[in-house]
């Protein structure tokens, strides 16, 4: 769901005719249609604004105004979702951009509206146990982040994360840095060379590598090869 906060379409409501309304106003037939469907939000404050934003229940908040600047105390500081800013948008500008996220939305309803093997859209559970399999699969290759997984599951990568930590209490990008140095630790008892377990798991760089690897472990790939990997011999 998209959010959208005209800054001055609030303030000018009370003033004007209603026969000189916005075309792409809530009320009216083509906006209606989304915001029925849950893709569209108009909200009247920056505080209704806000709390949308920082809760996270939406993919992105669009901000209106025909000023050069928002002010900052207006603005979500704690935003859990992209903040999109557009000034100094007269009133075509406005109805143009209004537009364009509108059939963003509409597309995005195409999409969600296709099965995949991670639930049929964003308000599905999700199939937890294919997804982890995914991503299992996957450690070795070095395009495996948290948006590509989100692409998978055809959800963006803020509402995936924020449903990934919900469901296992880490991040991604933790839980994927635990299942990378894991599979490395067993290939080093198993005496792979530091190099081998360092691109098997997913990293590019030998030296970022070894600084995740001691972080997570307390001593360097070697050491923990040379320690683990003598014992598994004998």
């Amino acid at each position: 769901m998209i959010v959208f906060w005209d800054r001055e379409a609030g303030r000018d409501a009370g003033d004007s005719d209603p026969a000189d309304s916005d075309p792409l106003d809530s009320r009216n037939t083509p906006a209606a249609a989304y915001v029925a469907d849950g893709l569209i939000l108009h909200v009247g404050t920056a505080e209704d604004a806000r709390r949308q934003a920082t809760a996270g229940s939406c993919e992105a908040l669009v901000v209106l105004t025909e000023n050069e600047r928002v002010e900052t105390g207006e603005l979500p500081a704690d935003a859990s979702v992209p903040v999109y800013v557009f000034t100094k948008a007269d009133k075509q500008s406005r109805f143009v951009i209004q537009l364009l996220f509108h059939y963003l939305a509409s597309i995005q309803s195409h999409v969600f509206s296709r099965k995949t093997f991670a639930g049929a859209g964003p308000d599905t559970e999700m199939d937890w146990e294919r997804v982890l399999k995914h991503i299992q699969d996957n450690l070795g290759t070095g395009e495996l982040s948290l948006e590509s997984v989100a692409k998978e599951c055809y959800v963006c990568k803020w509402q995936f994360s924020k449903r990934f930590k919900k469901q296992f209490g880490i991040t991604f990008r933790d839980y994927l840095i635990e299942q990378r140095i894991g599979e490395a630790k067993k290939l080093l008892v198993k005496g792979h060379s530091v190099t081998d377990a360092c691109y098997a798991v997913g990293y590019g760089d030998m030296t970022h590598f070894g600084r995740i690897f001691r972080k997570k472990v307390g001593v360097s790939p070697s050491d923990y090869r040379k320690h683990y990997y003598s014992q598994f011999i004998l």
